[in-house]
């Protein structure tokens, strides 16, 4: 048998594309579907399209920051804590999101583990970290319902909670809800 035979041959025994592309498509709809519901299942006990709390905290750097001060701005709240895997995943997307805020646009974090200062310095420096790290207290942990890490909380200029995330997300997504968070 020839090489043009054998070729045709493995052409003639390919699928047609239109189905595997609907197929494709009806799996990755599956997919986001299953992820939109966990986030949603994740997310149901957590603030939603109302005022976030405000609050006053003190930086690492020994600053006061309060979210008042970020009226007008799209803001990403995130919370994370220093011995989380996952927010460690997140560090650097996070640094990329800090990168290429826009002058409406800002990104603070709490970390949760803020009873040992000192550590969540050497954490912050050994990553260089350059976004404003805060340091949490129970009483915004508990307005803001945090019960695991990271939660983030996306909200817009005029102070309402747009969307809240929890678990592992990418710069993409970090980046898509901010920009939603109108």
């Amino acid at each position: 048998m020839s090489a043009q035979t054998q070729s045709r041959g493995a052409k003639s025994e390919r699928r047609p594309l239109k189905p595997r592309l609907v197929r494709l498509g009806l799996e990755l709809g599956l997919v986001l579907l299953v992820l939109v519901g966990v986030n949603a299942w994740q997310t149901r006990n957590h603030l939603s399209r109302q005022p976030a709390p405000s609050f006053e905290l003190t930086s690492l750097g020994g600053s006061t920051v309060s979210l008042e001060s970020l009226r007008g701005k799209r803001v990403l709240l995130h919370f994370w804590a220093t011995w989380c895997g996952v927010c460690k995943l997140e560090l650097a997307g996070l640094s990329a999101v800090h990168a290429r805020l826009g002058p409406d646009e800002a990104l603070i974090t709490v970390v949760a583990d803020a009873d040992d200062r000192a550590a969540v310095a050497r954490f912050v420096a050994e990553r260089e970290l350059r976004y404003p790290v805060l340091l949490a207290d129970e009483r915004v942990l508990g307005q803001y319902r945090v019960s695991a890490f990271p939660t983030s909380y996306f909200i817009a200029p005029d102070g309402r909670v747009s969307s809240v995330s929890v678990g592992l997300s990418t710069r993409l997504a970090y980046r898509v809800r901010l920009w939603l968070a109108r």
